[in-house]
């Protein structure tokens, strides 16, 4: 027996749907939202968080094929800890010059978590499935020449594992012959929650960070 249509249902429904948008819209008019709305960020996170970021930062500094560094920070918003932003790439670069951007990136990408284990001290890298795992899976799969190379999914699978395995200790390789410039990094980080380009030269260098820097408000911590 087919099944009757009840055009009360979807008035009710339909009742039930403006009024979940109408409270929706009223609280956001009444409790806008903070940019910086993220639940029990301890000291501890804050911690690795800049050592995370400050690590993407290093690499990136010694890799300029990676991009121009603009800034980087551990101000949390809406549920990211942290993040580093860098320049666009150029929309005319040749094959080589994107290539090596590429490979730039692959080292970058997975230099926050080594980082992070440097911060611990047990050198030990996460294996969880991170933004960053699968953004460094994501590149790779490119360098391999992507779904145009034809490779079954073992094959890419393999490469894949290669190229992050050799990234992942050239990450590591720079990452430990600077590891004052990383400490140095993360601390200014924990002092002052976001660093522009200047900024990270000038700590590279052994210096310290521009006035404008250091008179910017101490970001938002819980606790």
């Amino acid at each position: 027996m087919p099944r009757r249509f009840d055009i009360a249902q979807l008035n009710i429904s339909g009742v039930a749907v403006l009024t979940l948008l109408a409270g929706l819209v009223a609280a956001a008019t009444l409790d806008p939202p903070s940019e910086n709305r993220v639940p029990e960020i301890t000291d501890e996170d804050r911690r690795i968080t800049a050592y995370h970021e400050a690590g993407h930062a290093l690499l990136a500094a010694h890799l300029p094929a990676g991009g121009d560094i603009l800034n980087v920070t551990i101000v949390s918003r809406w549920g990211v800890l942290g993040s580093m932003t860098r320049a666009a790439a150029d929309g005319d670069m040749g094959d080589d010059a994107l290539r090596a951007r590429k490979e730039a990136e692959l080292v970058i990408a997975l230099g926050g978590l080594i980082a992070e284990a440097i911060a611990r001290g047990d050198g030990e890298m996460t294996d969880a499935m991170t933004s960053d795992i699968k953004a460094a899976e994501r590149i790779a799969f490119e360098l391999l020449g992507g779904p145009a190379a034809g490779l079954t999914v073992a094959e890419a699978d393999a490469g894949v594992r290669r190229s992050m395995d050799e990234a992942k200790r050239r990450a590591r390789a720079i990452l430990e012959s600077r590891e004052g410039q990383l400490h140095r990094l993360a601390a200014a980080l924990l002092a002052h929650g976001t660093l522009e380009a200047v900024d990270i030269a000038r700590i590279l260098e052994g210096g310290t960070p521009s006035r404008e820097s250091r008179e910017r408000p101490a970001p938002f911590t819980a606790g």
